[in-house]
């Protein structure tokens, strides 16, 4: 008796699980629609910014949470490498996602580059690893139609993904002017010659003669920020990386998309698809949400302002990988004990 009372240890039922992350979906959802919009030339709101930060980073460290539950467990059918790989990935996006929105939300910061973007590289890596470990170990026995899906699916990705971040921009530049812009011929006056050119006659005084000093409106002090010295000069030295961050992005991102279209292919239909096909979900509203945000930052003619409707796929992304994750947990212990009553 004393054995089975420390060995039985109460958790939350899958089906609590479930609810708790379709509440949390469906309530992002509606502070999304309720609170987006703002009034021509305002800035949304403070609260509004940090509440769609904790509910993106609620999500991602709940999934995080309950894929490590899943790597702790002997009973997963899965493999435990392959959630310590995904929960890792989890971590990795919210550890970012907490980063970055230090630098937008608190201090007030819009870097090209941000210590934030490493993690969130890593995020692509963890994810790339985990999944690939779900899919390599079976024996994928399909057809030239399944793999004309994959491949046309990855083929999208790989196209959308480039035109987003290196096509569409390039085209956008050039619509607003010459592609790279003309530079006007500019005449420089020196000092001298503005001293011994004879005055106007409205700008003398009429007692004296003396050319009064003319107002020069002094230029406009650039907005004070409330970022530390060593964050601004951080981001200094992170900018020229820009182009490199990009491109493993773009690159993240087709990896992914091929991926989740293996899983979906691979593993449709059978006792335990449930939860790779939520897991393929949330990979693909995360390819969604990286790719808005790509044509947005990219198109001149769109700026850029944190809290658009479409973000709240990247919640929709951690929610999906926590349902797979819970999932995937019931499914497993329920095929275990249901084979330790068959034997028994």
């Amino acid at each position: 008796m004393s054995r089975q009372s420390t060995s039985t240890k109460p958790q939350i039922s899958t089906q609590t699980l479930i609810l708790l992350c379709v509440g949390w979906a469906i309530f992002s959802l509606l502070f999304f629609l309720l609170f987006s919009a703002s009034p021509p030339g305002a800035e949304r709101p403070l609260w509004y910014l940090r509440g769609i930060y904790l509910l993106e980073m609620g999500a991602f460290l709940g999934a995080a949470l309950l894929c490590f539950r899943n790597w702790r467990s002997h009973q997963i059918v899965s493999g435990r490498g392959v959630w310590l790989a995904i929960g890792l990935g989890m971590l990795s996006f919210f550890l970012g996602d907490a980063i970055f929105g230090t630098w937008e939300v608190i201090w007030g910061q819009d870097p090209a580059v941000s210590p934030a973007d490493l993690f969130f590289i890593l995020t692509y890596i963890f994810l790339g690893w985990g999944m690939l470990q779900a899919v390599l170990p079976r024996r994928l026995h399909l057809d030239l139609t399944q793999w004309g899906i994959i491949g046309g699916v990855g083929l999208a990705g790989v196209v959308i993904a480039f035109f987003v971040n290196y096509y569409a921009a390039q085209e956008d530049a050039q619509a607003l002017g010459e592609f790279p812009p003309k530079i006007e011929q500019v005449n420089f006056v020196s000092t001298e010659s503005i001293a011994q050119a004879p005055a106007p006659p409205n700008a003398t005084d009429d007692s004296s003669g003396e050319v009064l000093n003319q107002a020069i409106p002094p230029a406009e002090e650039e907005n004070s920020s409330s970022a530390p010295d060593w964050v601004i000069k951080l981001d200094a030295q992170l900018e020229p990386l820009e182009g490199i961050v990009t491109f493993l992005y773009v690159i993240g991102d087709c990896i992914l998309i091929t991926i989740a279209a293996t899983l979906l292919v691979a593993f449709w239909g059978g006792r335990f698809s449930e939860s790779w096909k939520l897991i393929a979900i949330a990979a693909f509203c995360l390819y969604i949400a990286d790719m808005i945000f790509a044509f947005i930052a990219n198109n001149p003619n769109i700026e850029y302002e944190g809290g658009g409707v479409w973000e709240v796929f990247w919640t929709f992304s951690g929610v999906f990988f926590a349902l797979g994750a819970a999932v995937e947990y019931g499914i497993s212990t329920r095929s275990r004990r249901s084979l330790r009553r068959k034997r028994g």
